[in-house]
C-alpha cells in the first residue's frame, strides 16, 4: 500500500513532463502544418512597389519599371538589407521583392529605374557602392561631360525613379506577409520643343542652339536636389519639321521649323531654370524664357495635381510650340504647352 503511494507521484511527475514535450512537439507541428503552404513558419516579407503619381493617377509600375534597387536600414542607421532586381515590363504590377529579415521596424529606400528613349543613354549613379554606412549616402549623381564652368548633359537619361518609406513596421508573426508599397517619383522628364515659321519659311536645325540651365545634377536620399553644380542640357535630338498651324486669324496654313528633345532630371517648383535658344550665326536670343513658370502655366487643366510640386513630378513628358515669323522673330502671344494654347506673360520676365 504505502508502496502504491510512492509510485502515484512518481507517475503523475512523469505524465506531466512527457504532456509537456508533446504538447511542444504538437504547436511546432500544428505551427507547420498551418504555414505549409508557405513553406516554413519563418516570416517572410514581401516589399510591394506602387507608381501612381502620374498625370493619369493609374499605376504605372508594372509598365514602366525595369529595375529595382532596395535599401533596408535598421533604426539605429545601419544597413541590414540590399537587392538589385531586374524584371520585364508587364501591364500589371503583380512584382515584389522577399527580404529576409528580423522583425522590427526599418526605414526602407528604392532606387529605381526604366527603359530610355534612345540607344545611347547617360543613367544616374547611386552612391555609397554596394555597403552604405548610412542612408544618407544613398544619392543619385548624372554624369557630366565638359568642364567647369562648361558642364552640360547631352544624352538621353534612363528613367530615374525614387521611393522612400520610414518607420515601416515588420511583424513578428509566420508565413508571407506583405509589406505597404513603396510609392514611387518619376524623375526625369521627356521636353520636346518645337519652333515653327508661320510664313512657311524653312529654319535650318543647325543654326540654332538651345540650352537649359539647371542645378539640379545631384538628388539626395531624400529625393531632393542638392550642391550648386551648374551646367545646361543640351538637345540629343533635333530634326527639321513641318506641322499644320492656324494664324491669329484661326486661317490654316503650314509651317515649317525645326524640333529639339531633351531629357532632364527632376524638375522643382521653387527652382528656376531658364531656357535660352540663341542663333549660331550671331550669335543672338530668339527665346529665353523662364521654364518652369511656363509649364506651370498648364497645371490648372490637371485635376489630380495638388500642387506646382506635384504637376512637375507627375507630368514627364512636356512638349512646347514656339511660333515665328520673318525667320527668328518669335510671336510672343502665343505658344502651346502639352498642346494647350497660352499667351505668355507679358510683363517683362522674358
Amino acid at each position: 500500500m504505502k508502496m502504491q503511494n510512492i509510485r502515484q507521484p512518481f507517475t503523475r511527475t512523469c505524465l506531466l513532463a512527457l504532456a509537456a514535450i508533446m504538447l511542444t512537439i504538437t504547436t511546432a507541428s500544428c505551427r507547420k502544418m498551418l504555414y505549409e503552404y508557405e513553406g516554413d513558419c519563418d516570416p517572410r516579407y514581401r516589399v510591394h512597389f506602387r507608381y501612381t503619381r502620374n498625370i493619369l493617377n493609374t499605376d504605372a509600375f508594372g509598365s514602366q519599371v525595369s529595375r529595382v534597387s532596395l535599401y533596408l536600414f535598421d533604426r539605429q542607421g545601419n544597413l541590414v538589407y540590399r537587392t538589385t532586381r531586374q524584371r520585364a515590363l508587364t501591364a500589371d504590377n503583380d512584382f515584389y521583392i522577399e527580404v529576409d529579415v528580423e522583425p522590427g521596424v526599418y526605414d526602407m529606400l528604392a532606387w529605381c529605374e526604366g527603359e530610355p528613349l534612345t540607344d545611347d543613354p547617360v543613367s544616374f549613379l547611386i552612391g555609397g557602392g554596394e555597403n552604405p554606412a548610412s542612408i544618407d549616402e544613398l544619392s543619385a549623381t548624372l554624369p557630366l561631360e565638359g568642364r567647369e564652368p562648361q558642364l552640360y548633359s547631352g544624352r538621353d537619361i534612363t528613367r530615374l525613379y525614387h521611393g522612400i518609406a520610414t518607420g515601416v513596421e515588420f511583424p513578428d508573426t509566420f508565413g508571407a506577409i506583405d509589406i505597404a508599397p513603396i510609392d514611387l517619383t518619376r524623375d526625369t522628364n521627356h521636353l520636346t520643343l518645337q519652333i515653327l515659321n508661320t510664313d512657311g519659311s524653312t529654319i535650318d536645325p543647325s543654326n540654332l542652339s538651345v540650352e537649359l540651365e539647371a542645378e539640379n545634377s545631384c538628388l539626395n536620399y531624400l529625393n531632393r536636389p542638392v550642391g550648386e553644380r551648374k551646367f545646361v542640357y543640351t538637345p540629343w535630338s533635333q530634326k527639321p519639321v513641318n506641322a499644320d498651324i492656324a494664324d491669329e486669324s484661326g486661317r490654316a496654313g503650314a509651317g515649317n521649323g525645326v524640333q529639339f528633345e531633351t531629357t532632364t532630371g527632376r524638375l522643382i517648383a521653387d527652382m528656376p531654370q531658364r531656357l535660352t535658344i540663341r542663333r549660331v550665326d550671331t550669335g543672338g536670343t530668339v527665346i529665353e524664357i523662364p521654364l518652369i513658370e511656363y509649364l506651370l502655366l498648364v497645371r490648372s487643366e490637371y485635376e489630380v495635381a495638388t500642387s506646382n510640386q506635384d504637376y512637375l513630378d507627375r507630368y514627364d513628358d512636356y512638349s512646347m510650340v514656339f511660333f515665328m515669323q520673318g525667320g527668328y522673330n518669335w510671336i510672343k502671344s502665343r505658344i502651346l504647352i502639352n498642346g494647350w494654347r497660352r499667351v505668355p506673360p507679358q510683363d517683362g520676365i522674358l
